[in-house]
């Protein structure tokens, strides 16, 4: 009998949040449609806000959704994310991850008065969101 152990898609998404909001530049999930309505229906947020997990035989795909902080290379960020994501998943649940998606919805800004003095962001404060608006083929005809 082999020992194998199967993971629900919410414990792959929580730990590909957790390492997601650990990975600098990274000002916060970006939740869809979904986590809207589990905020609303339930009246709390989904830990695995802004992430879907595809498995499709022994291929595990990760879809992420971040807002970034203001003035980073968002390039370098989504990298980031990337490798901590297959760290995290590969360390906590030993999965394989095939790919992670990113999907940057927006960006962070952050006043000095935001910052706590460690340099880190702090909690609760106001903080401005640009979201990022597709443009789509349609709109051009």
């Amino acid at each position: 009998m082999s020992d194998k152990y199967v993971f629900s898609d919410e414990v792959v998404a929580v730990c590909a949040v957790n390492a997601t909001l650990k990975t600098e530049g990274v000002f916060g999930m970006a939740g869809g449609m979904y986590d809207a309505l589990s905020k609303n229906l339930l009246g709390r947020e989904s830990a695995a806000k802004g992430t879907k997990v595809s498995r499709s035989g022994e291929e595990t795909a990760v879809d992420v959704s971040v807002i970034v902080d203001y003035g980073c290379n968002i390039p370098s960020v989504a990298w980031e994310i990337q490798e901590n994501v297959k760290n995290e998943l590969r360390d906590m649940v030993e999965i394989d991850v095939t790919a992670v998606n990113i999907h940057v919805q927006g960006v962070g800004l952050s006043t000095d008065k935001d910052r706590d003095p460690a340099g880190g962001k702090g909690a609760g404060q106001d903080r401005t969101i640009v979201e990022v608006q597709e443009d789509s083929a349609d709109d051009e005809k």
